[in-house]
């Protein structure tokens, strides 16, 4: 009778290793430890371009400024198309 359950004492049930050693506090256990950045965090692929337009030495890319609509030109068309002009 040395192995019995103790009527007196609940003790809860242990968290599985996968949640209590892994990670920090609060993040998931399988986070990606610094988003996939690498050693000695230099960063992700293609942060190298916001420099390199920052610096001048590539244009940038995906700033373009918006076209302008060619409405007047359209509206010309629908009123040689309703009046059958050539």
């Amino acid at each position: 009778m040395t192995r019995t359950n103790k009527w007196t004492q609940h003790e809860a049930k242990a968290v599985p290793k996968y949640f209590t050693h892994t990670g920090n506090f609060g993040e998931s256990p399988n986070n990606v430890k610094k988003q996939g950045s690498g050693k000695g965090n230099w960063g992700k692929a293609g942060d190298e371009i916001n420099d390199l337009i920052d610096s001048g030495e590539i244009p940038g890319v995906f700033n373009k400024v918006r076209r302008g609509s060619n409405s007047q030109s359209i509206e010309n068309n629908f009123e040689r198309v309703q009046h059958h002009e050539e």
